[in-house]
């Protein structure tokens, strides 16, 4: 019983922060780029290597506080909503 009550709450956790609201900030047109070098300046990446793992995947092994680093930055096609037809009776 003690088993099944563990396994139920990590299921429980998981999903609630799965999901967790995200606030999605617009980036002015054209700002792209400085955007991204902002991030990439914030977090320290230095003296970095790159492999093109696909046409939409960058990967790169980067120095940060004297540690290599290993950065991914990939590009994901958002999802598409399907609303299907629901009938109620």
């Amino acid at each position: 019983m003690t088993k099944l009550l563990i396994i139920l709450l990590f299921i429980f956790l998981t999903r609630v922060y799965s999901n967790k609201p995200r606030v999605w900030l617009k980036i002015p047109h054209f700002y792209v780029v400085s955007r991204v070098e902002f991030f990439l300046n914030q977090n320290r990446l230095t003296n970095c290597f790159e492999f093109r793992e696909s046409e939409t995947n960058l990967l790169l092994k980067c120095w940060r506080d004297n540690q290599l680093t290993d950065v991914s930055i990939e590009i994901n096609p958002g999802k598409k909503i399907h609303r299907g037809l629901t009938i109620s009776i």
